[in-house]
């Protein structure tokens, strides 16, 4: 996802509210990359752990379609920024969800 995001962030051909929301991509991913870590530490279940991180994985597969999908030009910048906020919030609701915050 990281690759994604800065990707989205350094591409000149986006808006900047796209930019701005890959910025808050990044924050909520290197969030979930952190809870990760120390969850693996505690006492959730390897199988629950794993479920939680496949629906981070289903995000993750829209944000890399929808670049994808950019690039080859079959998303305007309206709908590729639609899908952006989408994931974006979606990985925030998850961080949001799965951390107790």
């Amino acid at each position: 996802m990281l690759d994604v995001l800065l990707q989205v962030a350094a591409d000149p051909t986006v808006s900047w509210r796209a930019v701005e929301l890959a910025g808050r991509g990044i924050s909520a991913d290197a969030a979930g990359t952190l809870w990760t870590l120390s969850e693996k530490q505690r006492t959730t279940s390897a199988e629950e752990l794993a479920d939680l991180l496949m629906e981070q994985a289903d995000i993750v597969d829209a944000l890399t379609a929808a670049w994808r999908s950019f690039g080859d030009g079959e998303l305007s910048k309206e709908q590729f920024e639609s899908r952006l906020e989408g994931a974006v919030r979606g990985l925030e609701e998850w961080l949001a969800r799965v951390s107790g915050a």
